[in-house]
C-alpha cells in the first residue's frame, strides 16, 4: 500500500502541493483504520446523552455531586462537571474513564456504554456479571458467609462442597473485615428481597440509621435498621416507615456488622 501511495506522490509532481498534502492525510487515515480494525477496536456506538444519563443516575443513587463521583473514581472533577454543565462541550469519555467511574461508584458499566470489544466482555465465566471489575483490575474475591434466620438447632446439616465467592465492591477491596452474605429472612421484603446479596463491614461500630446484620447467641441472623443505641441495648426496626419493633440486649448479641452494599438484581 505504501508503494502505491508513493507512486501517486511522484505522479502528482512538485506543482501539486495541495494534492500531495491531501494524499498524505488520506494515507495516514487509511493506515490508522487498518491498525484499529486489526486490533479489534472500533469506534464506540455510545452517545453523549447515554453517558450523561448514566452519570446522573449514579449521582442520584449515591446522593453524590459530580465532584464526589469524580473523586471516588480517581479522575479530575472537571472531566465530569464540564460534561454535565456545558451541553456544547466537546468531549469523549474513553472506555478506561468509564470503567473508573463505574468502579468508583461500585456499579457495573452498562453494556450499551462499553466498546464493542472490552476487557470485561473477554473475562467470561460467572464473574463477568460483576461489571465494575475489569481484567486489568486485580479485584479481591470474598466468600459469601452462610447465615440463617433459624436457630442453630434447626440449621441445615448439609455441607456445601464449594463455598460461593464474589468480587468485593470497589470501596471494600482494602477492608479485611468485609464479608458477604445473603439476606436470610423476609422481614425487610419491601426493601430488600430474601436472598439478596449483601456486603457488610466490621471496620467501624454501627450507629443509628445504619442497616445492620445481627446474629444472636442462638444462631439466628437478621437484617434490621438500627434506630438507636442505649444502655438497654439496640433499638431495631423492620417496618416501613421505620419504628422500633425490637429491642436487643447487648448480652444477646453474638455478632454485628454494618451493611454497606446491597445487590438487588
Amino acid at each position: 500500500m505504501e508503494s502505491f501511495w508513493s507512486w501517486v506522490w511522484l505522479a502528482a509532481g512538485p506543482s501539486c502541493a495541495c494534492i500531495r498534502l491531501l494524499f498524505v492525510i488520506i494515507m495516514q487515515m487509511t493506515l490508522l483504520e487498518i491498525q484499529l480494525v486489526a486490533r479489534g477496536r472500533r469506534k464506540s456506538s455510545r452517545s453523549k446523552e447515554a453517558v450523561i444519563a448514566w452519570i446522573r443516575l449514579l449521582m442520584r443513587k449515591r446522593d453524590w455531586s459530580g465532584t464526589d463521583l469524580a473523586r471516588n473514581a480517581g479522575i479530575s472533577p472537571s472531566t465530569i462537571l464540564r460534561a454535565l454543565n456545558q451541553p456544547n462541550y466537546e468531549y469523549v469519555f474513553s472506555q478506561r474513564t468509564l470503567e473508573k467511574i463505574a468502579r468508583g461508584a461500585g456499579e457495573p458499566l452498562p453494556v450499551h456504554l462499553r466498546d464493542r470489544v472490552t476487557e470485561v466482555d473477554q473475562i467470561g465465566g460467572d464473574n463477568s456479571k460483576w461489571g465494575w471489575q475489569s481484567s486489568s483490575h486485580p479485584y479481591r474475591l470474598i466468600e459469601v458467609r452462610s447465615v440463617s434466620a433459624l436457630p442453630v438447632s434447626s440449621h441445615s446439616r448439609v455441607k456445601v462442597s464449594k463455598a460461593e465467592v464474589v468480587p468485593a465492591p470497589f470501596q471494600l477491596e482494602g477492608d479485611e473485615t468485609a464479608f458477604a452474605f445473603r439476606n436470610p429472612d423476609e422481614a425487610l421484603g419491601l426493601w430488600f428481597r430474601p436472598r439478596a446479596l449483601m456486603f457488610a463491614t466490621k471496620a467501624r461500630d454501627p450507629s443509628g440509621g445504619d442497616l445492620v446484620m445481627l446474629t444472636g447467641k442462638d444462631g439466628r441472623t437478621r437484617v434490621r435498621l438500627l434506630m438507636g443505641i442505649s444502655e438497654d441495648g439496640l433499638s431495631l426496626s423492620k417496618s416501613m416507615p421505620a419504628k422500633e419493633d425490637e429491642k436487643v440486649a447487648f448480652n444477646e448479641i453474638k455478632d454485628i456488622a454494618v451493611i454497606v452494599e446491597v445487590v438487588t438484581d
